[in-house]
């Protein structure tokens, strides 16, 4: 009877360490997927980030060119309406020389 009980021991204790060991590479295994499952997830939005940030810059980009476009087209029309105006100064500034020059009082 004590050898059976000891046969029943170690058969006991066997098994013991057979769960636990199975329940260790089970462990490890679930912790292997879940990094796996992390990357992929990190991978998955990196890959959405640079999507969206193509498109932000694109956005900007297009933004940018608008604005540049209507300050060029600001800049150009304020040139008009200076040259204009000079244009239009020019027959009294001519004039106000010629008084000046003379020593015509007006």
């Amino acid at each position: 009877m004590a050898k059976q009980t000891m046969q029943a021991i170690s058969d006991a204790e066997r098994n013991a360490k057979d769960a636990v060991s199975q329940a260790k590479e089970q462990g490890e295994k679930l912790v292997a997927d879940a990094a796996a499952q992390g990357e992929q997830a990190v991978k998955a939005a990196v890959k959405e980030a640079r999507k969206k940030a193509e498109v932000l810059c694109g956005v900007a980009r297009a933004d940018a060119e608008k604005l540049s476009a209507g300050v060029r087209q600001e800049t150009l029309s304020q040139q008009e309406s200076l040259r204009r105006s000079a244009q239009e100064s020019r027959g009294r500034v001519v004039e106000e020389i010629r008084n000046i020059v003379l020593g015509k009082k007006t």
